[in-house]
C-alpha cells in the first residue's frame, strides 16, 4: 500500500483538462548581444561565468499548436539575483505567444514559481541532465495538476531559501502546492491508467526530493518507498518495456536510484532495490553504460557496488558501534568480499562522459564530470575502508581516500554547478578527517554550493559542524543514528 503523507489538510482538486505545451530556450541575453552561441547553461552559461550577473534568461511557454508562430525577438529576461514574486511583472510572462496557458497558472505567483522553477530550481537539481529531461519535466507539469504543484512547491522553497526568506507566509505557500500536490496524487493513484503514467511516479520523486533538501525526514521515507511501488508497478505492467525508445523514464528511474542509493551509505536504508536482475537498475535496456551519467554525476556501474559495500559494512557495524576498530574481527568470507569490492571499485575509476553528454554542454560540464565520478569513487573507497576494514582515521589508506576526494574537488571550479552532484563525498570525507586544512577546504566548498540556495547543503553542513564538536569517536552514521539525526546526502 503506498501513502503519501500530507504536511496539513487539504481539499482534493478537479483536475484540469490536459493541454500539450513545450517549452522554448533561448540564449542568455550576453550571448544574444554578441551573437555568439550560447551553451544554456544555468543559471549561468560557460561565457558568462566571470561576469554571472550579466548573463540573463527568458521564458516562454507554447502550445504545440501555436509552435509555428513566429517567435519574439527579444523574450522577456529575468536578472540572475533573486527576486520577489512582488517584484515580477508577470503581465511579460501573459504577453508571449500561449494562446492555451494552464488554468493552473492563472495567479501571479504560479506564474513566478514557473520561472524560478525553470531558470534556478531544476537546474540547481540536475546540473548535468539532458535538456529533453528539463523541458519534458515543465511540459508534463503543465498538463499534470500534482506534477505540477509538486514542482512549484519545490521552486517556493528553493526561492525562499536563495532571498533569505523565513517568515511564515512563505513557508504557507510551500505547504499550500505541496498539500495540492498530495491531494492529486492520491486521486491519480486510485486510476489505474494514471497509477502506470510516468508523471505520477514523477510526483512522488519530486515530493521525496523537497522532503530532503528541507529536512523533512519524518515523512520522506514513506514518499520513497511510494515512488519504489510506483515505479514497479510502471514497469512491470503488461506491454510496458523500459528501452531506449523512453529516455524520460530511464532518468527517473536513475533519479530514483540516486537517493536511494545515497540514503542507503548514509545508514538509512537497506539498498535491496538496488542489486540482482529484479532490482530496478536491472531493468535498464542492456548493460549498465560505462560513462559517467548524466543524472547522477558518476557511473551507474558504481550503485551496485555501493550498495553491497552498505549491507557488508551492516554486518561489521556492531564493531564500529562499539568503537572497536580491528580488521581483525572480520571474517574471512567478509575480508574476501571486502577485497572483491576494492578491486571492482577501482576498475571503474576512469570514466568519462558521452559523447552526447558532450554534444549538448560542450567541453566544460563532460570535463568536470570525471572528477565527480572520481570523488565518488574514492568516497565508496573511504566507506569501505572506514566501515568494512574498520581502519582508523589515521591510517595511510584512509587518508590516502581523502587526499584523493579533495584532489578531485579541487579540479571542480568552486562556483561550478557540478559541486551540486557531490554532496556525499564532501560530507563523508569532512567527517573522516581531523586535519584542520581538510575541514576548511570542505567548509568552504559547502558554503559556495549552499549559497545556491540548496537545503540538502545547510543541514548536511550543521551536522558536519556537530559531529566536529562532538568529538565523538564513533563513524558518523552510527552517531547521528545514536542522537536521532537523519540525513539523505543528496
Amino acid at each position: 500500500m503506498v501513502i503519501f503523507v500530507s504536511h496539513c489538510q487539504s481539499s482534493n482538486q478537479q483536475s484540469t483538462p490536459p493541454i500539450t505545451t513545450q517549452r522554448r530556450r533561448d540564449g542568455c541575453s550576453e550571448c544574444r548581444r554578441k551573437k555568439v552561441k550560447c551553451d544554456l547553461r544555468r543559471p549561468v552559461c560557460s561565457r558568462c561565468t566571470r561576469f554571472p550577473k550579466e548573463c540573463l534568461y527568458g521564458l516562454s511557454i507554447i502550445s504545440q499548436t501555436d509552435a509555428q508562430k513566429p517567435t519574439p525577438k527579444r523574450p522577456v529576461a529575468f536578472p540572475e539575483k533573486p527576486i520577489l514574486p512582488a517584484e515580477l511583472n508577470t503581465s511579460a510572462l501573459v504577453q508571449q505567444p500561449v494562446l492555451n496557458l494552464s488554468p493552473l497558472l492563472s495567479s501571479e505567483q504560479s506564474k513566478f514559481f514557473l520561472h524560478i522553477l525553470s531558470t534556478e530550481t531544476a537546474p540547481s537539481l540536475f546540473p548535468a541532465a539532458p535538456k529533453f529531461f528539463i523541458d519534458r519535466l515543465i511540459s508534463s507539469a503543465i498538463e499534470t495538476p500534482h506534477l505540477l504543484y509538486a514542482l512549484l512547491a519545490s521552486a517556493s522553497s528553493h526561492h525562499s531559501r536563495l532571498i533569505g526568506d523565513t517568515t511564515a507566509q512563505s513557508h504557507a505557500m510551500c505547504l499550500r502546492f505541496t498539500n495540492l500536490s498530495i491531494s492529486g496524487l492520491r486521486t491519480a493513484m486510485n486510476e489505474t491508467t494514471d497509477m502506470l503514467r510516468a508523471e505520477t511516479a514523477l510526483t512522488a520523486m519530486t515530493l521525496c526530493t523537497n522532503d530532503v533538501c528541507n529536512g523533512n525526514m519524518h515523512i520522506w521515507r514513506s514518499h520513497l518507498s511510494g515512488v519504489m511501488q510506483l515505479l514497479k508497478v510502471m514497469l512491470n505492467a503488461p506491454r510496458r518495456s523500459l528501452d531506449s525508445s523512453d529516455p524520460f523514464v530511464l532518468c527517473l528511474v536513475k533519479w530514483f536510484a540516486t537517493l536511494d542509493i545515497l540514503a542507503c551509505v548514509s545508514g538509512v536504508n537497506t539498498g535491496e532495490t538496488l542489486q540482482g536482475q529484479n532490482s530496478l537498475l536491472g531493468q535498464l535496456p542492456s548493460s549498465i553504460p560505462s560513462h559517467v551519467d548524466d543524472i547522477c554525476g558518476y557511473s551507474l556501474e558504481l550503485i551496485p557496488l555501493l550498495a553491497r559495500t552498505a549491507q557488508v559494512a551492516c554486518q561489521t557495524g556492531m564493531h564500529a558501534a562499539s568503537g572497536v576498530w580491528r580488521s581483525d574481527l572480520l571474517s574471512q568470507e567478509l575480508v574476501s568480499e571486502a577485497e572483491i569490492l576494492e578491486t571492482a571499485i577501482l576498475a571503474i575509476a576512469e570514466r568519462t562522459a558521452s559523447q552526447a553528454t558532450k554534444d549538448h554542454h560542450g567541453n566544460e560540464l563532460p570535463s568536470e564530470l570525471r572528477y565527480t565520478h572520481l570523488a565518488f569513487v574514492h568516497s565508496a573507497l573511504l566507506y569501505l575502508h572506514r566501515r568494512v576494514w574498520l581502519l582508523p582515521k589515521e591510517h595511510p589508506t584512509v587518508r590516502s581516500d581523502i587526499a584523493n576526494i579533495l584532489d578531485a574537488v579541487e579540479n571542480i571550479p568552486p562556483f561550478s554547478s557540478s559541486n551540486i552532484l557531490i554532496l556525499w563525498p564532501i560530507f563523508n570525507a569532512g567527517c573522516e578527517t581531523d586535519v584542520v586544512s581538510d575541514r576548511n577546504q570542505i567548509q568552504d566548498r559547502m558554503a559556495c554550493v549552499q549559497s545556491r540556495g540548496l537545503g540538502n547543503f545547510t543541514r548536511a553542513r550543521g551536522l558536519m559542524k556537530e559531529f566536529w564538536a562532538s568529538n565523538t569517536s564513533l563513524p558518523w552514521d552510527v552517531y547521528f543514528a545514536q542522537h536521532g539525526r537523519e540525513l539523505v546526502l543528496f
